[in-house]
């Protein structure tokens, strides 16, 4: 009995940081509202069934949700440091989500308005690339939030620093996964509105977070060693997700080929296998990365 009471307590104590959590998570939505001005959000959700706002609209929240547990599971023994490392961890998230969102927007949907093909061409190709990016900024934030900042100033530049690096792989990522797509995956997703090509590339992002995240996970304020750790996991993680790709056209897609089903027929079973590829081929890798460097 005692043990239950214990817990219960234990439990009941955490319920401050879960609403707290939970107003910033839905503070979110707000931002993302009035971030997106030619977007009527609700409109798109309800009235108008948009598929394509529905899964960047998911994308983002969920990684908005990430970016908070960051710092939900890593509380200290002050209250007001852990409200502090939230509040940082959901302000953080939520700009940098949109802020992600609209380097994605440069390198992605160059000359090409992000509302148009999301409300006008409903893109189903767009929506996943930027989910994808979305999910995989969030697990890149909850790496950052799950350290130990020595001050409030030391955390704010952790977060913006690693972030950034984040980016630089994330870009990196897109002109590797351009490269071995064996097809125009730029046109292929901005102007064609292939949804398999979208949500391949969707994986392809997630599992660079996953691997961030593993990376960046614990990590301090002696940033350039943090830096230097995350650039070795990284460039690794790429070349693995390289591989993945391979994984997924020679065995996951064995009497097909990859580029036909996702170019030409815009097969979305196509593009989810090599999701699917890229996403296990991190996991393992990042529970390895995790059981090296923890």
């Amino acid at each position: 009995m005692d043990y239950l009471v214990s817990s219960f307590l234990g439990a009941l104590a955490l319920v401050p940081y879960f609403l707290f959590a939970l107003a910033i998570f839905v503070a979110g939505k707000f931002v993302f509202d009035w971030s997106t001005p030619r977007i009527e959000d609700d409109r798109e959700l309800t009235e108008r069934d948009n598929p394509a706002f529905g899964a960047i609209f998911a994308g983002y929240m969920l990684g908005l949700g990430f970016a908070l547990s960051g710092s939900l599971s890593s509380l200290g023994a002050s209250p007001g440091a852990n409200f502090i490392n939230i509040g940082a961890s959901g302000l953080a998230g939520i700009l940098l989500l949109r802020a992600s969102m609209v380097l994605g927007e440069v390198l992605i949907l160059p000359g090409l308005r992000f509302d148009t093909e999301i409300v006008g061409h409903r893109n189903l190709g767009v929506a996943f690339a930027f989910a994808g990016l979305s999910v995989a900024n969030g697990l890149l934030i909850m790496g950052v939030m799950t350290g130990r900042s020595d001050t409030p100033i030391d955390l704010f530049l952790d977060i913006v620093v690693y972030w950034l690096t984040g980016q630089v792989f994330f870009l990196g990522a897109w002109f590797l996964f351009r490269a071995l797509a064996f097809y125009n995956a730029q046109r292929a997703i901005a102007v064609d509105d292939n949804p398999a090509a979208g949500l391949s590339l969707a994986g392809f992002f997630i599992g660079v977070g996953i691997i961030l995240l593993a990376a960046l996970r614990g990590a301090g304020s002696d940033r350039v060693a943090e830096v230097l750790v995350a650039l070795g996991v990284g460039l690794i993680g790429l070349v693995l997700l390289a591989l993945a790709r391979l994984l997924a056209s020679t065995l996951l897609l064995r009497n097909a080929r990859l580029k036909v089903e996702v170019e030409e027929h815009k097969n979305i079973a196509a593009g989810a296998v090599t999701a699917l590829a890229s996403i296990v081929v991190a996991l393992l890798y990042a529970a390895l990365v995790g059981a090296r460097l923890g």
